[in-house]
């Protein structure tokens, strides 16, 4: 953590030093410009300038220019940068409780989803990353379902990912995960994620559909397992000094935008899903279906992982999590 603070520091010195970016709340996200996130940060921007009057213009950056997800987080944090998104796995070295969004094979659609980031649980969440670390929770976004890809066979069961060096987001409970499934975890930081697939230093990446797409991972990599082992939302985040200095008015506008902004992120995001399958395909991927049976092997081969780590979160939060799920169970 350290590490980050020295980096947003310097970050935030050069944020500092460029008048043109000091004029405007500064938004940063590590997706391209057209991924879902891309689109709906815009959108968010367009919505605060209009409810605020043109008062507030908040520039967008994508691409990661204003630093990794981790190096955003701790700018943030520290209020070099005022706005950002990303996903929750980032924040679990602070808040640990956000790990319920790691939980594999938990989340069984997005209904379930939803009702964990809109209800007790997700306000829960948000209440203890503010306290912990001052940063504000604006929204929580989608990120989706993830598959599995990889350059060496086709995966139908837990057998066929056996010894598979796969890249994982460097989060405890994801390495137990992979590990539990019988491949070898690499943690990477995503901006290395490209290079390492493409040179062999891993295998397999693991991460939804529109990253997939927008990292042109079909570049690289041959098979893709509809495995939908974990949900991860993106968050919208705001950093205390931004957020604090704004009237009670503007800060009800911006939390206005924020709740706008999550219905239209999701709807891009999950009709993308819904098409982006198909395009992947034709783009080179091989994809595999695993059975449900297949899937519920998968799921028994980590339930060791998923009370170990139910226990390290909270069993109350989880059981809430699991009560919540249950009113929208089909």
């Amino acid at each position: 953590m350290k590490a980050l603070l020295l980096t947003a520091a310097l970050l935030g010195g050069f944020l500092a030093a460029a008048p043109a970016m000091a004029q405007n709340p500064r938004l940063g996200y590590v997706p391209t410009e057209d991924h879902p996130v891309g689109q709906a940060s815009r959108h968010f921007a367009k919505l605060v300038e209009e409810k605020t009057g043109g008062r507030i213009k908040i520039d967008t950056f994508g691409n990661g220019v204003l630093g990794s997800e981790p190096e955003m987080q701790a700018s943030v944090q520290a209020g070099f940068i005022d706005i950002m998104v990303g996903p929750t796995p980032n924040l679990v070295g602070v808040v640990p409780q956000f790990m319920v969004y790691d939980l594999p094979f938990f989340y069984r659609d997005f209904a379930a989803a939803d009702a964990v980031m809109d209800g007790a649980v997700g306000e829960q969440l948000f209440a203890r990353l503010q306290e912990k670390t001052g940063i504000v929770g604006l929204a929580w976004w989608d990120n989706g379902f993830r598959h599995m890809t990889n350059k060496v066979r086709p995966i139908n069961t837990v057998k066929d990912m056996a010894g598979i060096n796969i890249r994982v987001i460097p989060n405890p409970l994801f390495i137990a995960t992979w590990t539990a499934l019988g491949t070898n975890p690499t943690p990477l930081p995503w901006p290395e994620l490209y290079s390492a697939l493409e040179n062999g230093a891993v295998d397999a990446q693991e991460t939804p559909y529109a990253l997939i797409d927008t990292a042109r991972f079909y570049e690289v990599q041959k098979y893709l397992a509809k495995t939908g082992h974990v949900y991860t939302p993106f968050v919208l985040l705001a950093s205390k000094k931004w957020f604090g200095s704004l009237s009670d008015q503007d800060k009800a506008r911006v939390m206005e935008a924020a709740k706008e902004s999550a219905a239209f992120q999701r709807d891009i995001s999950r009709k993308a899903a819904d098409t982006l399958e198909g395009a992947l395909e034709k783009k080179g991927f091989q994809i595999t279906r695993p059975t449900p049976e297949a899937i519920a092997a998968m799921a028994e081969r980590v339930a060791p992982v998923v009370k170990e780590y139910s226990e390290k979160i909270g069993v109350d939060l989880v059981e809430q999590a699991r009560s919540a799920m249950a009113t929208v169970a089909k």
